[in-house]
């Protein structure tokens, strides 16, 4: 293996297996280029798995206790969709086993409709009810899992059954009535609602006119106030008015009732709470007090435990002919609040996007059905005030004394906020214990996950989202986690599973068990028995994440009451034009137009002027930054910017705050409050500060925001970098294919996620033709990460917990520089130890190599070479190393044994089935089972199911692998074994009885524990036949599912080794053969979402060997 010592007095150590102790990262954490690079070319991050060498370090050592074995806090969550309270205890203990042996934190109980279930004995607020939820409520927190509980029958509003819909504690609304009077013609009873927009509780409160000057624009000048007398009924008012002469006239009547949403399941009908008035939450109070916190036991447990209210989407709605949402006291509260009466202004407010704002994100801010002629920033304004109002009151009246409420009887409130309606859409962040989105109506854009970013930095709290609902329905791990590593590349930080689904249940369902119209995790699908591995890999970058706190560069300030979204925004790339693009694959920022900040490193967020006020955030004297976020320097960047908000900046510039104003921005107030000049006033000042600069669109367009291509070309960056304001982690040079987002501990250590997320597939769609038009850059980039401060930098193996203490990169000029190596659709996680003072030179490092990898040990280095010829390597101590290396050829492992369990539903429907009776109702659950047949195949080499004729592409299930191969320990160190460049779905890997990449959790939250059935070790299998309910082991990493190469240096032995692989495919493959399900490209209009034939089974198994040397810093 070495045939000559180093030119100089410490020759290099020939390290054998033995020496290389649990595994890899030499290659994952410093994977140089395959084919050979010139000296100092290493690359850190991503290319392999594992751990290289003993730990050098006590930091090292401390992260490793730390990711090896995480926490299940830190593991993803699942939202699970119950049919109604119709699931057997039995099968709802089942699912419970498999959701603590698949390694989740934990569950959101969510009820769904289970069409054969009578809701009157099964819905939201049955006693059948109340005892399934206390039964998985119970078991769940035994278990040390979480729950989270929705605030209605499922998702959709805050609801109460049998509340009653006209009181002012359900959902209220100011409902229209509308139509035109023509000049000189009387009006005798106002225009009303059409009679599925009435309800019963109705009030009038008011009617008046204005004259139409053209379309839906009326002369805001012209109002008639129209006094009328009740008729017949409250919708029957009566006056005689005759119009003037001088025009037309459009006659506004307004009344207020109940909006009667409703949701469903329910045993009696669940009307939505209110949401402006204090007494919606009272009600929900009192339903919970009843059900949830009635049982003492179980009260206490939710106190020691963790549980949490969530509430979904807003999807409240004003109703029929609804103008927006109302309580008895809000026109006196506006007017309280605002300084003018809004009642004749209010009509404003009909045909606001609302939920049609998901659809388009480049929809007007501020903009209804009516306008004012001539006056469009007076009506932008107007609607503003109320919608700020609006905010105010769903903050001051719902989420606030919510969260009060609730925290002081051990629960904690989750919600995912404002968006889709007319709400500000960060500053509601403030008034709950956990903020979320959703990637369902964000398209994975992370310029619109920003929106949600900047508020929870600047709060500390941990950022969620709900994710996969826009996956196909028998999907792979590996188009799962696109989503989950796009979202964490915004700052968020914990997943939420879209959603869960158990097998049996009491309607009539098809296989493979309830529900299948959405993607369904489960114990339907071979791959669960892997979930633990991937919830160990997901818990390390979440725990990454919430470390510390945020260290972003630059806050956008960014106020909007109606924001647009971007639901199933894809065109498919047939005609791409902004409103209708993945702009995050086209390099097109969606709020903010240029890139230029990310694509040099920058990471920055939105959030509103408001944040700037809260308790918490504070401007740092010493670093000059907004804490605890960690901005440098905020930019104006919307025409519109509240006075008090300019106020603060201004302040803020003067003690030293960055400012960067975008052309023409912070122009005017975003309130009919008057203070524009004022306003202006505070702007002039600003820009005469020393820490203010004014950059310049190049490519300008007339309304910024509008979905008109342009706008992208700025010289904001230029003017931050002028004042010094340079990226907590940047890059050597301009890339459109690395995000990061960093994390600082309370040492001063740094810890930074990197995501490739670019394959340069989507470049051709793009409207920016030097995007367009540029070469496709692939699937790998390498690079040079620059950290600001001096660090020792360590790599994470986000897939075992393995740690590496990098040896290659660079201090200089007060910077940290290490390479990057990474491929498409991978990540990096990587932690940087603060250098303390005296330790600059004592940490060896590699100036320039040739070696494939390399990483610390103590007092030295260790290289390795996975191709024969002279290793140069030379140390920052100056020492060059030269050692002539003979590596073995890479070889197939050959001769497998694969058994192949194909799954196929029973050729007879629900043939399985269980029965309970409790107090008298029996419940029968229902499933067609899965019939498992095997197909046995030797194999010489490894090769994909499509391409094995015995199997072929129509096929799913598992493969059990068997083989042999022989190591000869005298020729190398050690060695990788490559599965190919692609997997999908999930495999484990043993050799010589040893799981690779993993062991058995010891962590107390993950200890195998067993469920049992009710009173009972065991359940009804389906077949009257009694099966014990058990828990299993818990594994801690394995195999990488994105990158399948992994270091098994520790497993090896001399002689002959076998190797065991258990692979579990996708349904899809069987279900596009069975026609359930159709061939389809860009599922649901996503990019790259495709429903296609996959090949299933690992591609190779190539053995991969290397030798190491050891080089002493001394």
């Amino acid at each position: 293996m070495n045939d000559s010592t180093t030119n100089q007095p410490n020759e290099g150590k020939l390290v054998t297996r033995r020496g290389v102790l649990h595994g890899m990262a030499a290659a994952g954490a410093l994977a140089l280029a395959a084919g050979g690079l010139k000296p100092g070319d290493a690359y850190a991050a991503g290319n392999a798995s594992g751990a290289a060498g003993p730990l050098a370090t006590a930091f090292a050592q401390d992260l490793e206790g730390k990711y090896l074995d995480p926490d299940r806090i830190f593991s993803s969550d699942v939202r699970w969709w119950l049919g109604d309270a119709a699931h057997t205890d039995e099968t709802l203990l089942e699912q419970i086993q498999a959701l603590y042996d698949g390694g989740f934190r934990g569950v959101e109980l969510c009820m769904q409709n289970d069409s054969g279930a009578p809701d009157a004995v099964y819905a939201y607020g049955s006693d059948m009810w109340s005892h399934k939820w206390s039964l998985m409520m119970n078991k769940l927190l035994d278990l040390g899992m979480s729950v989270y509980l929705t605030s209605g029958t499922n998702w959709s509003t805050s609801n109460v059954p049998g509340l009653d819909p006209d009181s002012q504690a359900a959902m209220q609304n100011l409902t229209l009535g509308t139509g035109t009077v023509n000049p000189g013609e009387t009006l005798t009873v106002l225009p009303a609602p059409a009679a599925n927009a009435r309800r019963t509780g109705a009030r009038f409160v008011t009617a008046y006119a204005y004259k139409v000057v053209s379309g839906n624009a009326v002369d805001p000048d012209s109002r008639v106030d129209l006094p009328v007398t009740q008729g017949a009924d409250v919708w029957t008012q009566s006056l005689s008015w005759t119009a003037p002469g001088d025009g037309t006239y459009r006659v506004f009547a307004i009344w207020t009732q109940g909006t009667y949403q409703a949701s469903s399941p329910a045993a009696q009908t669940s009307y939505a709470t209110n949401y402006f008035d204090a007494r919606g939450v009272a009600a929900l109070r009192a339903f919970w007090e009843q059900h949830y916190l009635s049982d003492a036991a179980l009260r206490q447990k939710i106190l020691d435990g963790d549980v949490q209210l969530f509430m979904d989407s807003l999807e409240i709605n004003p109703g029929t002919a609804g103008i927006t949402w109302w309580a008895e006291d809000m026109a006196a509260e506006f007017e309280k609040r605002k300084g003018y009466d809004i009642m004749p202004f209010v009509f404003l407010m009909y045909g606001l996007p609302q939920v049609n704002a998901v659809y388009n994100a480049y929809i007007d801010r501020a903009k209804g059905t009516y306008d004012l002629a001539g006056d469009a920033d007076r009506r932008e304004k107007i609607i503003n005030d109320f919608l700020d109002v609006l905010t105010d009151l769903y903050v001051e009246r719902m989420l606030t004394p919510l969260k009060e409420w609730l925290n002081s009887v051990g629960i904690e409130t989750r919600a995912q906020i404002s968006y889709g309606r007319s709400f500000e859409i960060s500053e509601p962040i403030m008034a709950v214990d956990y903020p979320e989105a959703e990637n369902f109506n964000q398209y994975d854009q992370v310029d619109i996950f920003r929106l949600w970013s900047g508020g929870a930095k600047l709060t500390n709290k941990v950022l969620s989202s709900e994710s996969g609902a826009e996956l196909p329905q028998y999907t792979t791990r590996q188009m799962q986690v696109k989503d989950f590593y796009r979202t964490y590349a915004a700052g968020f930080q914990r997943m939420i599973w879209h959603v869960w689904a158990a097998e049996f249940a009491y309607g009539s369902y098809a296989w493979p068990g309830f529900s299948r119209n959405f993607f369904h995790p489960g114990t339907r699908h071979p791959s669960a028995r892997d979930y633990d591995e991937y919830n160990a890999h997901l818990g390390r970058v979440q725990q990454l994440l919430r470390t510390g706190k945020a260290r972003s560069d630059v806050g956008f300030i960014h106020n909007n009451w109606n924001q647009g979204m971007a639901f199933r925004a894809e065109s498919n790339g047939t005609n791409p034009r902004v409103a209708q693009m993945n702009w995050q694959l086209a390099h097109m920022g969606v709020y903010y137009r240029s890139t230029e900040l990310q694509d040099y490193g920058y990471t920055y967020d939105y959030f509103s002027p408001a944040f700037l006020f809260e308790d918490g955030v504070y401007f740092d004297n010493g670093s000059k930054t907004i804490e605890p976020a960690g901005y440098k320097a905020i930019v104006l960047y919307q025409d519109w910017l509240d006075l008090e908000g300019a106020k603060k900046i201004l302040s803020l510039a003067r003690k030293g705050l960055k400012v960067v104003i975008l052309d023409d921005a912070a122009t005017r107030t975003p309130f009919n409050d008057g203070n524009d000049a004022d306003l202006k006033d505070v702007i002039d000042k600003l820009k005469k500060l020393h820490t203010v600069r004014v950059a310049t669109v190049f490519d300008p367009i007339e309304d910024y925001f509008s979905a008109t291509p342009g706008g992208y070309h700025d010289d904001v960056m230029a003017q931050l970098q002028d004042m010094g304001v340079y990226p907590y982690a940047g890059y050597v040079e301009e890339n459109q294919q690395l995000l990061t987002q960093t994390r600082e501990d309370e040492d001063g250590n740094r810890f930074v996620y990197v995501y490739n997320y670019d394959d340069g597939s989507y470049r051709s769609q793009s409207l920016r033709p030097e995007v367009r038009d540029a070469p496709n850059p692939g699937k790998n980039i390498k690079t040079k990460l620059v950290m600001e401060g001096e660090f020792v930098p360590y790599s994470i193996d986000a897939w075992t917990g393995d740690v590496t203490q990098l040896a290659i990169y660079e201090w200089t000029n007060g910077r940290t520089l290490v390479p990057i190596d990474l491929d498409f659709n991978n990540i990096a996680l990587l932690a940087f130890e603060k250098v303390k003072k005296g330790q600059l030179h004592k940490e060896p490092r590699i100036i320039s190599t040739n070696a494939d990898s390399a990483y610390a040990v103590p007092d030295g280095v260790a290289v390795r070479a996975k191709s024969s010829g002279i290793l140069s390597t030379k140390l920052s101590n100056g020492k060059l190393y030269r050692s002539n290396v003979t590596v073995p050829a890479p070889y197939d492992i050959t001769g497998w044994d694969l058994t192949v369990e194909s799954w196929r539903p029973n050729s007879t429907e629900r043939n399985l089935v269980r029965t309970e009776t409790i107090d008298g109702l029996t419940t029968v659950n229902t499933l067609t089972s899965t019939v498992k047949t095997p197909i046995n195949v030797h194999l010489d080499k490894l090769d994909t199911w499509n391409n094995i004729p015995q199997v072929g592409e129509a096929v799913s299930g598992t493969g059990h692998y068997e083989a042999s191969f022989a190591w000869d320990a005298s020729k190398a160190s050690g060695a990788y074994l490559d599965f190919g460049d692609q997997l999908n779905e999930s495999m484990k890997v043993w050799i010589n009885g040893q799981k690779v990449g993993g062991q058995v959790s010891t962590n107390p939250t993950k200890v195998k524990k067993d469920v049992g059935g009710v009173g009972k070790p065991t359940i009804d299998d389906g077949t009257g036949q009694q099966v014990p309910l058990v828990g299993h082991d818990e594994y801690t990493g394995g195999i990488s599912l994105t990158k399948p190469v992994i270091d098994i240096s520790p497993y090896l032995k001399d002689g002959v080794n076998k190797i065991v692989i258990d692979y579990s495919s996708t349904l899809q493959n069987l279900q596009l053969d069975r026609g359930v399900i159709p061939v389809q490209l860009n599922s649901r209009n996503w990019w790259q979402n495709d429903q296609v034939y996959l090949a299933y089974g690992p591609k190779q198994a190539k053995i991969l060997p290397f030798v190491e040397m050891t080089y002493s810093a001394k």
